[in-house]
């Protein structure tokens, strides 16, 4: 259910008055872009003063745990930061739910907007696709080379490849449609044969794309939302980055013109780490089947109105795609 921003609005000015002090003003109260509404950008006038925060809380009425525990990005966030990796700083955080009915945390709104090369009335040049999606990579090997262990290391339990699968059966039966069941289970069949041996274990981000990159006149300013993130078979995200710019996995394959060049993507991504990525495919394919399963269970929670959101629909007509190029990367197609 939205907040309403009204009613939002009253209880930052309360929120700000305790914690700025009690002359500071809290102004321009918006809802921040993205499918959750869950997210609130503001500003605290204090004197002459101005912080530009984003809020970030969870439903209301739900059990906090996992995406919707957001207390449980802050160590996270601030662990990155202090080792470089481009996050927005974390200002203010609470579980005292006084204020807004929920726990919450707020960070620093840094300048730049999200990359979306799709966007036809973008027309990005093709230097600042490349230029965007190798610091995309650059940053991506930052991000799995942080020793989660040093500073994260009772943060969260790793979870192995076989349970990340798991995780994700009971929501593919939710899916909108039986077909998609269907095509689900055989590529989570095809997973689990595969399964990959050895696999490196460190931090993800889960939803690793450029809509969840933030750019300052072409330059990366910082890795944005962090929610589904987790400890595990981190290469996850490179395949998950790929598999978002792959026109075989979207029905809308013609509107990849002008897009990032994956083969290259890949060999600087194994250059940055170090090391040859043999299984790529593998993940590739697990990041299709991910997003095939979420976008089902969004699609029927749209459809019987519990989570009201008609970009699902558009998102809908790329499910067969989705499940069908992960099942032919697992059966050996380029």
């Amino acid at each position: 259910m939205a907040i309403d921003l009204a009613w939002l609005a009253e209880r930052l000015q309360a929120w700000a008055e305790a914690h700025y002090g009690e002359h500071a003003h809290a102004t321009a109260v918006e809802t921040m872009p993205g499918h959750a509404g869950l997210s609130f950008g503001f500003t605290v006038e204090h004197g002459e003063e101005r912080d530009e925060l984003v809020m970030r809380v969870p439903p209301k009425g739900v059990k906090r745990k996992g995406n919707t525990d957001v207390i449980r990005q802050v160590p996270l966030l601030q662990a990155l930061h202090a080792e470089g990796v481009r996050v927005p700083p974390v200002r203010w955080w609470s579980e005292d739910e006084q204020w807004f009915d929920v726990p919450y945390f707020m960070v620093d709104r840094l300048p730049g907007t999200t990359f979306a090369f799709r966007d036809p009335s973008v027309k990005p040049s093709p230097e600042l696709v490349r230029s965007v999606f190798e610091q995309a990579v650059d940053a991506l090997v930052t991000i799995h080379k942080f020793d989660w262990r040093a500073r994260l290391a009772d943060w969260e339990q790793p979870r192995p490849l076989a349970d990340e699968i798991a995780y994700w059966d009971p929501i593919l039966q939710k899916a909108a449609e039986p077909g998609w069941i269907a095509m689900g289970e055989e590529v989570r069949d095809l997973l689990v044969a595969a399964l990959p041996v050895d696999a490196p274990i460190g931090l993800f981000h889960g939803d690793f794309q450029t809509s969840n990159l933030l750019f300052d006149d072409g330059v990366l300013e910082a890795v944005l939302d962090w929610e589904i993130s987790g400890i595990g078979g981190h290469r996850l995200d490179i395949g998950w980055l790929l598999m978002m710019n792959d026109p075989q996995s979207w029905y809308d394959a013609g509107s990849f013109a002008g897009g990032p060049d994956l083969a290259a993507l890949e060999t600087r991504y194994e250059e940055g780490i170090g090391t040859v990525v043999g299984d790529i495919g593998w993940y590739r394919a697990l990041s299709g089947y991910r997003f095939g399963v979420i976008s089902g269970l969004n699609v029927m929670l749209h459809r019987t109105g519990k989570r009201h959101d008609p970009e699902w629909e558009r998102i809908a007509l790329s499910v067969p795609f989705l499940f069908g190029r992960a099942r032919d990367l697992l059966k050996g197609a380029s």
